[in-house]
């Protein structure tokens, strides 16, 4: 009992980190299906963050996204990318996209006190696999995998050792791997949907092995997610009848 209770607060704690350099980011696992399927994902993380993804069915075959992400402490990161998504038996679907990220991210320190900060740009696949809707339910779930090339341009402002009150201060370049796995569940309507999704990152550097890369494991996010364009029951079942009363007022 007092393992798990340990466990439950490292994790917490982990994912209350407000002030660091990386995060999971919680991008959307759209799931598209088809030409012209729309989808538009927005909320918040615990982190803490506030985000936003736009997915789109460019073609019967390409699918593009745009995410965006603001932070605590000026935080931020954008990525854009384009993939390709298939269709399977039981409303399964399958996606792999690739892409482009940039962020900022800022670590502090109290001990010293001291800044590491500085940007990035992430470049990066991801495969996506899940369960769409269906007539018989609305409940949505899935997984995604995103992995690449992180590469980093940080100042430290007296953060790795005391350095001075003015500088000059080390800047550190670094290349690294990121590995980031997320899953999702979406449950509502047709149109509106309410989603939970949970994300965790690990990061392993090229360079500067000595010196820690500051990030958070994990991060839990809350959302809403809209399919503006999608024909709900309640429309097919209008037009109908609307069909209905028009063919009755040709025929008399």
């Amino acid at each position: 009992m007092k393992i798990n209770v340990l466990i439950l607060g490292f994790l917490i704690s982990s994912i209350m980190s407000g002030c660091t350099l990386y995060y999971p980011q919680i991008v959307d696992i759209p799931l598209i299906s088809k030409k012209n399927d729309l989808k538009v994902d927005a909320g918040i993380s615990i982190v803490p963050t506030i985000h936003a993804t736009i997915s789109y069915g460019l073609t019967k075959k390409i699918a593009i996204q745009g995410f965006g992400s603001i932070g605590a402490d000026d935080g931020y990161y954008y990525q854009a990318a384009a993939g390709l998504f298939k269709k399977k038996e039981n409303n399964r679907v399958i996606e792999l996209y690739g892409g482009y990220g940039f962020g900022y991210g800022d670590q502090y320190k109290d001990a010293n006190p001291g800044n590491l900060y500085g940007k990035y740009q992430l470049y990066f696949a991801q495969l996506n696999y899940g369960q769409i809707a269906s007539e018989n339910s609305n409940l949505e779930i899935g997984f995604g995998i995103k992995s690449g090339l992180l590469h980093s341009n940080l100042l430290d402002q007296n953060y790795y050792a005391w350095t001075s009150e003015t500088g000059p201060f080390d800047s550190y370049i670094d290349n690294s791997l990121l590995f980031e796995p997320a899953g999702f569940i979406r449950m509502g309507g047709q149109k509106f949907k309410f989603s939970i999704k949970l994300g965790g990152t690990l990061i392993y550097k090229f360079t500067n092995t000595e010196q820690y890369f500051p990030y958070s494991y994990l991060n839990l996010g809350l959302g809403i997610s809209i399919r503006p364009w999608i024909k709900t029951v309640h429309d097919t079942q209008y037009k109908s009848e609307m069909g209905r009363k028009v063919a009755k007022i040709r025929h008399l």
